[in-house]
């Protein structure tokens, strides 16, 4: 099998983590980035708003496969923006992988898919559905439009859910939790410590380059390295910033009067009804250890990007 491989969104947090893996795996990796210039002929500047802008990707490169990534999470985002890029962006990809007969399509999507039962505990595949009602975030629903989009394509796919991302210049969990707790006001909601699942970013690149070996599953699944406390999650953060640990109680509902702050709205829910997801079926498919990397050092990796 020729090493080569393409993944959209290089410069982002999760495309470049992964870059970098498959690059110490021995593949040639092309990639297409957003922020800046490309470094070499193996890379090129990518809008994928601009449809046109597919005629700059490869045609005389063949790659059995695709990984896609580029992708909005800033869910404060407006919504035109979030379906822009996140749903019918993937459909160009899709488009452009059918016209260079790529053999298996790798999506990076999340567990927002699921809506308002990204809440929760023991989560799996079967019994949660995803959603594409109206009132749900639009994020999640842009994720689960593109999902339909990659099933309905003809091509041979494995679609990723992902959880929240741990490790060096996360998007959403570190700075989250780290300024409420240099400033003393991180809090917590409910009365019982509750589970949540984490992906250390790490632990991604072993699982893609074993499903890149294997083939393509076409299905989705839940992509989880760790399930661990909230509270322990917590915990962790304040050890490495050498900060005490002193939460403020609050109510569980009190995230429904800060619609506009995510930060507030993620430690208040996932601390009130925890965020865990099964990853039994991934993990039986692929035959592989899912967390060859330990979750505490992706928060030592968060605290020191962040300081």
């Amino acid at each position: 099998m020729e090493k080569k491989i393409l993944i959209t969104g290089t410069d982002g947090f999760v495309g470049s983590a992964l870059k970098s893996h498959f690059l110490e795996a021995g593949f040639q990796v092309f990639g297409t980035t957003f922020f800046r210039e490309p470094n070499d002929d193996k890379e090129v500047q990518f809008n994928i708003l601009e449809k046109e802008r597919l005629s700059t990707l490869w045609k005389n490169e063949k790659f059995d496969t695709i990984i896609h990534t580029i992708g909005v999470v800033d869910q404060t985002k407006p919504k035109k923006l979030l379906f822009a890029v996140n749903a019918y962006g993937s459909k160009k990809i899709c488009e452009y992988a059918k016209s260079i007969n790529c053999k298996h399509f790798i999506f990076t999507s999340s567990v927002s898919v699921y809506g308002l039962k990204t809440l929760g505990e023991d989560h799996t595949e079967n019994n949660v559905k995803r959603k594409f009602q109206r009132f749900f975030p639009p994020y999640g629903r842009s994720k689960a439009m593109a999902e339909k989009y990659i099933e309905r394509s003809g091509l041979q796919y494995t679609i990723l859910r992902l959880p929240m991302i741990l490790g060096q210049n996360d998007t959403f969990i570190s700075p989250s939790i780290i300024p409420k707790l240099l400033d003393g006001t991180i809090f917590t909601c409910g009365k019982v410590e509750k589970k949540v699942s984490l992906l250390y970013i790490k632990n991604l690149g072993p699982i893609i380059e074993k499903l890149v070996e294997i083939g393509p599953l076409n299905r989705s699944f839940n992509c989880i390295s760790d399930t661990i406390l909230w509270d322990d999650l917590i915990r962790q953060f304040a050890m490495e910033l050498k900060v005490e640990y002193k939460p403020k109680k609050k109510h569980p509902l009190s995230f429904l009067n800060h619609s506009d702050d995510r930060s507030y709205q993620l430690i208040a829910t996932f601390s009130a009804f925890g965020a865990h997801y099964s990853c039994q079926l991934l993990q039986k498919c692929i035959d592989e250890k899912i967390n060859s990397y330990d979750w505490k050092e992706g928060i030592k990796e968060a605290v020191e990007g962040y300081l």
